[in-house]
């Protein structure tokens, strides 16, 4: 895994921006690497394996979108919603390309909790293990994310 702050330029491109809006730390006032250091040891604690975790994500929301708007049951209790959205979004680590911008809503029907799943949220999670800060509308709880997906 690349370490995210490494690079000053990226340590400025993960807080709020005319690109990114709210940033991708949110209120979150810890440093990137304990964000991942603690969003890590989650996972280990709920027993799945990163690239699981990623593999269910991008599922659910392939599937999602394939839809085109339309909501659907992922399981019992759990639904999904893709949301277009013109335009592209850039990585804030350079060099990793721009991303388009729809969402896909996944919501647990009894409780209302939910994620947010954007292709650049799951692919920060894929190669930074950055699951983005607290506070953030786009940060993808893994604990969450496994009740939801897993």
């Amino acid at each position: 895994m690349a370490n995210p702050t490494n690079n000053e330029v990226v340590k400025t491109n993960l807080h709020a921006s005319k690109f990114s809006a709210e940033g991708f730390l949110g209120s979150d006032n810890r440093l990137p690497e304990e964000i991942i250091a603690a969003d890590e040891r989650t996972m280990i604690e709920r027993g799945i394996e990163l690239k699981k975790l990623v593999s269910l994500l991008k599922s659910a929301y392939e599937k999602a979108r394939e839809a085109l708007g339309v909501e659907i049951e992922l399981r019992s209790g759990i639904i999904a919603v893709y949301y277009e959205s013109m335009g592209r979004i850039p990585s804030p680590f350079p060099g990793d390309g721009v991303f388009e911008k729809g969402e896909v809503v996944i919501t647990e029907t009894q409780t209302g909790r939910q994620i947010i799943l954007t292709p650049l949220a799951i692919h920060l999670i894929e190669k930074y293990h950055f699951f983005q800060g607290t506070g953030c509308r786009h940060r993808i709880d893994p604990a969450i994310a496994i009740e939801l997906v897993g």
